[in-house]
């Protein structure tokens, strides 16, 4: 395992150095995306927290203590206080701007993943104008597959009104958790998918990708954390040092936006490197 993954980090490592411009063009559209995402986050997020503060200060107000349930029940008063109405209106302000949140997260990164993975393997395949674009569209119908079963799932659990949501409680993760570890699966075998160099048919990358990722599990695993602990890293630096450097902050932030970049280089050459040793 160890030569695999020290080969593929070389060989990375020399892709990068030989193609600064798609380097640099990557970093931008990295670039791009995180500021669609902060974008789209400091319009919806802000409106989610406000209905649940609202929803946090109505039950703080309210006394949910045995007597006073018994007292309400007695004189026959909702359970839920003088505007059991006003949970409803802040609970569907929470599911419904969330929603649309959502919505725009699948877009971005069906987009932006889209033409980042196509672009990361013209580096790593050299792949021309004709084969990059035939790669862009592979890719697009790869991670509409993926996220489009990750995104409905997320959906149907935001597709519950504030009544279920009481009655069900903590049942609510125990009937879901299922289809949680499936998205995590999901995601599991959607990067091999796109690490793939995608020469052949839709089919084969199926098959490539189960091959791979089932009899290889341990090369992708070390390459997933790797990749997760540099980010990691770089977030912890940012955290640390936000006070006490601001260059070295500045200098994490460029680091974990280019650990994105890395990884996808990383990821397609240890994949390729896998193939060839099937």
């Amino acid at each position: 395992m160890r030569s695999v993954i020290i080969i593929s980090l070389k060989e990375s490592i020399s892709l990068i150095w030989k193609s600064k411009s798609w380097l640099l063009a990557l970093v931008i559209i990295q670039i791009g995306f995180f500021a669609a995402v902060f974008m789209v986050s400091n319009a919806y997020l802000p409106k989610v927290l406000e209905n649940a503060q609202s929803m946090s200060a109505y039950i703080s107000a309210q006394n949910f203590d045995e007597a006073s349930m018994t007292e309400r029940v007695l004189q026959q008063k909702d359970i839920l206080g003088e505007d059991p109405a006003a949970l409803t209106k802040y609970f569907d302000g929470v599911v419904e701007n969330f929603r649309i949140y959502l919505v725009y997260i699948f877009v971005f990164i069906l987009v932006f993943s889209s033409l980042l993975w196509s672009m990361t393997h013209k580096i790593t395949d050299k792949l021309n104008l004709k084969q990059s674009m035939r790669n862009f569209y592979i890719i697009l119908a790869i991670l509409l597959f993926y996220l489009g079963l990750i995104f409905l799932f997320f959906y149907l659990l935001l597709n519950i009104s504030f009544s279920e949501a009481v009655l069900q409680g903590s049942k609510i993760f125990i009937k879901y958790a299922p289809f949680l570890v499936f998205s995590v699966i999901l995601a599991y075998f959607m990067f091999i998918s796109l690490a793939l160099p995608h020469k052949g048919e839709i089919k084969q990358v199926v098959q490539k990708t189960l091959a791979v990722g089932i009899r290889k599990a341990h090369y992708i695993l070390a390459v997933y954390s790797i990749n997760l602990l540099l980010a990691v890293l770089f977030i912890f630096l940012m955290a640390y040092f936000i006070d006490r450097n601001f260059f070295i902050v500045i200098l994490s932030i460029i680091s974990f936006i280019f650990s994105f970049v890395f990884a996808r280089i990383f990821i397609a050459s240890v994949v390729k490197n896998l193939e060839s040793i099937e």
